[in-house]
């Protein structure tokens, strides 16, 4: 790639995330995906990457991501690392990698939630309730459409970089899930995108017999009548139960809420860097929060005293540990703070609940 190739890329990058952030301000809640689905795969990088780090902050993800367990993490980051490492890989490889970690991660993972004892069409019928239930901003139906059945993605997207990855995300996907079901190299007969012209990165999905679609409403695969039918062949092992289904809350408050949580470490982050973190503009937010009769900082000191209380709930957890996981300067200022919410110090609120 040329100096001037790559200038116009991150030129054309830059629009595509301001645009982004203009679909995100049309929300009323803040886009959250599963971390336990995406942390395995952010421990991917080291796939190719000897020092992940750097690739955390330039995708404005915490460096604690692959230890401090988050329930949730923004899509708006998920998104900027998926660029990033399209950037660094070419779309042969890239495609490649996603399909390795959509079969060795994310299927499973997803497959660990679903009861798996009838046919293909049962299967997938669960697996668009699981992704409906745990992601607002996407929803994947099993459709009918000019007698043919479509494994669809609805989503109101405009076409731009980051949407050919997201849609590169969501075919890969789909045709590994029904790979994994079938335990076969499924190749669907058509292929609908929302992309309006070719793109490069299908020649390296194996769908070369397939008739593709451009500049369609949703992102789809067509199945068979006979694939549909066929009996799901993957089996999870005989004794492991069904995973729950956890849904993604809906409110602003509490997916901002949940959004922030992971950067707790970074310490005190001003509302300019919460807003860039989650796609907003710094107005959008604090117009939301005013929506909702909070201020920034109120905000702020809540979510971190209700992580402070539930980890004092394990007398395994060292204060000063937490005081450090919550991104205070020291001990002293973690119980100050602590205790004007409280009216107990740590050490005797964790004295209470003994």
């Amino acid at each position: 790639m040329t100096e001037t190739q790559s200038n116009a890329k991150n030129k054309t990058q830059h629009a595509v995330q301001a645009e982004s952030k203009k679909t995100l301000e049309e929300n009323h809640y803040i886009p959250l995906l599963r971390a336990e689905y995406f942390v395995p795969f952010i421990a991917r990088l080291k796939d190719f990457e000897n020092n992940i780090y750097p690739v955390l902050k330039e995708a404005g993800l915490p460096d604690t991501v692959l230890s401090s367990k988050p329930e949730y993490l923004s899509e708006a980051a998920l998104q900027k690392l998926l660029a990033i490492m399209y950037r660094k890989l070419n779309s042969k490889r890239f495609a490649n990698w996603l399909e390795q970690v959509a079969r060795s991660i994310f299927v499973p993972q997803h497959l660990a939630k679903m009861a798996l004892n009838g046919t293909v069409r049962d299967a997938l019928l669960e697996f668009t309730h699981l992704v409906n239930s745990e992601s607002k901003q996407t929803n994947i139906q099993l459709k009918t459409s000019v007698n043919k059945v479509w494994f669809a993605r609805y989503r109101n997207i405009k076409h731009s970089f980051d949407a050919n990855l997201a849609e590169l995300f969501a075919v890969t996907m789909m045709l590994e899930l029904i790979r994994v079901l079938t335990q076969s190299q499924w190749s669907p007969d058509e292929i609908a995108l929302q992309s309006p012209s070719e793109v490069d990165y299908l020649s390296e999905l194996k769908v070369s017999k397939s008739q593709i679609y451009y500049a369609r409403s949703v992102t789809a695969v067509s199945i068979s009548a006979e694939v549909l039918s066929q009996s799901v062949k993957y089996k999870k092992g005989w004794s492991q139960p069904p995973q729950p289904v956890i849904e993604v809350p809906e409110r602003f408050i509490d997916s901002f809420t949940h959004a922030l949580t992971p950067y707790l470490s970074m310490g005190r982050i001003s509302i300019t860097t919460a807003a860039d973190l989650l796609g907003l503009s710094v107005r959008t937010l604090q117009r939301r929060l005013t929506e909702e009769g909070l201020s920034y900082s109120k905000v702020i000191e809540g979510i971190c005293f209700e992580q402070a209380k539930l980890m004092l709930n394990d007398p395994s957890v060292p204060v000063t540990q937490i005081s450090s996981a919550l991104g205070y300067a020291d001990v002293a200022h973690f119980s100050r703070a602590f205790k004007r919410l409280a009216g107990v110090s740590p050490r005797e609120f964790r004295k209470n609940l003994s």
